[in-house]
């Protein structure tokens, strides 16, 4: 079975034993961006974070008293980017009705949706978007999955969905809480120098995270 949670602060929302037509009506829509709409409430997927869990059914004794949540988180697994990159390439047949083959912006579109649901937990650096890349389009070249990579992130930066944040090199690289964003005028020379994309968040100074 599996179980949701939405949350758009300051509000929540959990919906539990869901079957897999059931989840499929809710993420489906929420990866082609469209807002999703339960417990009476309109929920943006720009702004909302989504969790999905898979595990056993939970008995409706255990879902009293705010419960069912802690109970879902303890027996079962957190597949939310799996199922969310799954739906994304689910939606895409619809989309190339016309075409031979899959487009690069259908791969950076697709690319994109599995990089923000690997933000959710904690930010990354423009390398691990660069191996997700890779991972993704394992016969294309280095250069190729850099290029992917790049697509992808612009992409999430024009939308708004993303920033960069400048870690303080002379603490070790930490961020100085978490808010220090790149200027707007400082992304095309950060997204074009080659230490961003080969650093590991220190050196370079560079993450990614979530607007």
């Amino acid at each position: 079975m599996y179980h949701i949670e939405l949350r758009q602060f300051p509000h929540n929302f959990c919906h539990f034993n869901l079957s897999e037509q059931q989840l499929r009506q809710i993420v489906e829509p929420w990866t082609a961006g469209e807002t999703v709409e339960l417990g009476d409430r309109k929920w943006d997927p720009h702004r909302a974070k989504l969790t999905v869990l898979e595990g056993p059914q939970i008995a409706n004794n255990q879902l009293t008293m705010g419960r069912g949540w802690s109970v879902a988180q303890r027996e079962s697994e957190d597949i939310t980017r799996r199922v969310l990159v799954e739906a994304s390439e689910h939606g895409q047949p619809t989309e190339l009705t016309a075409r031979d083959s899959p487009g690069p912006g259908n791969l950076a579109d697709s690319l994109a949706l599995e990089v923000l649901a690997s933000l959710s937990d904690a930010p990354a650096t423009l390398s691990d978007a660069w191996r997700l890349a890779a991972a993704r389009s394992p016969r294309s070249s280095a250069g190729e999955s850099l290029a992917l990579a790049e697509q992808a992130l612009r992409s999430l930066l024009r939308s708004r969905l993303i920033v960069l944040m400048a870690a303080d090199s002379a603490s070790g690289g930490e961020e100085r809480g978490g808010q220090d964003a790149v200027e707007t005028n400082q992304l095309e020379e950060l997204m074009r120098a080659v230490d961003s994309w080969i650093g590991d968040g220190t050196r370079s100074g560079i993450r990614i995270r979530r607007a």
